[in-house]
């Protein structure tokens, strides 16, 4: 692995599914900083269509588009991530990879980035925990749930949106009454609710007896964002390739995105993850299932988080990246 910061070869990989403006506004930023880093985009056509030639003018830049819509919560996004790490080992020669979605932003200057991953001993740095360790009893239950059941989604007939808004209300209020009764007092049988504002259906799971997880292979829960070296990739994919069916087991999961790939890397042997984030992200709301989305307000918070890169940001709110960016643009050796 590279040791020194100015040799690091860093590419960023970020999934994008808006218009192209907030992604256009993160792409010109890194290009601008790091001139000569790939910059791979995996972008959601399914949802908007970019406009044609919109990174024509930048060097080294990737656009690879969604072999399917991408719905948050099921293994489409993480099979989308997947694709696109065999993508760049096929056609990059690079030291890391930096995951970011169009709504981040860098919060320090990126050597900030390279002198960390280059001073790093790790193969990975990614923050995480096993999912039986998770202090949180509702947070640890709700991890349960997710991956150790076998998930189908439940018909929708639409009745409901064929009532007035205050029989929708109301009937969404019952739902939610049935599902909560069945969650208290149900062992095998569960049911995950869906957020239909992030396209998530109500699903209906089954506990497994038979899963991936062992004492020896533990079950993992990550932020889904961080930074893996080649070598941690390729023993993603490796691993990938020899079990196709972990990849099974978790396309019947719910969100994968937070486990899957953390669960290989944390239980691999001949790997040395850092378990912190490069990220930061703040929940007012938990239970929303969305971060805060940070404004100029909070530029305080960010400077001082000691993080590289933030989420998430309004495609409206200009005023709080204009200001990071004097911050990002900063070539001083010291750390914000």
């Amino acid at each position: 692995m590279t040791s020194s910061a100015d040799d690091l070869r860093i590419a960023y990989f970020i999934t994008s599914y808006g218009s192209g403006e907030q992604l256009f506004r993160l792409v010109q930023t890194l290009r601008s900083a790091e001139p000569d880093s790939p910059i791979v985009i995996h972008h959601d056509s399914f949802q908007k269509e970019l406009s044609p030639g919109l990174f024509d003018v930048m060097s080294h830049v990737y656009l690879l588009h969604s072999e399917e819509p991408i719905v948050w919560g099921d293994m489409t996004l993480e099979s989308a991530r997947w694709r696109t790490f065999r993508w760049i080992l096929d056609h990059l020669e690079v030291d890391w990879v930096m995951l970011l979605s169009e709504q981040d932003y860098p919060i320090a200057p990126l050597h900030v980035l390279r002198q960390r991953l280059a001073s790093s001993a790790a193969d990975a740095v990614m923050e995480g925990q096993p999912i039986d360790e998770i202090e949180d009893p509702l947070q640890r239950r709700e991890c349960d749930l997710r991956y150790r059941h076998r998930y189908y989604s439940m018909p929708n007939l639409g009745i409901d949106r064929r009532l007035p808004v205050k029989w929708q209300t109301r009937l969404d209020h019952v739902r939610g009454l049935l599902i909560g009764g069945l969650l208290r007092y149900q062992r095998v049988l569960s049911i995950y609710r869906g957020n239909p504002e992030m396209g998530l259906p109500t699903r209906i799971g089954f506990r497994q007896r038979n899963s991936p997880f062992s004492p020896d292979f533990q079950c993992w829960f990550n932020n889904c964002w961080f930074a893996l070296s080649t070598k941690a990739m390729r023993r993603v994919m490796d691993y990938i390739d020899q079990h196709p069916e972990f990849a099974k087991y978790y396309s019947r999961t719910m969100i994968p995105l937070e486990s899957a790939t953390a669960t290989i890397l944390f239980n691999d042997p001949e790997l040395t993850v850092e378990n912190t984030a490069l990220h930061a992200i703040r929940w007012s709301d938990a239970q929303s299932g969305r971060p805060d989305v940070l404004t100029s307000a909070d530029l305080g918070y960010l400077l001082s988080s000691g993080a590289v890169f933030a989420r998430k940001f309004g495609a409206r709110d200009a005023d709080v990246l204009d200001q990071l960016d004097s911050v990002i643009m900063n070539t001083s050796e010291e750390k914000v």
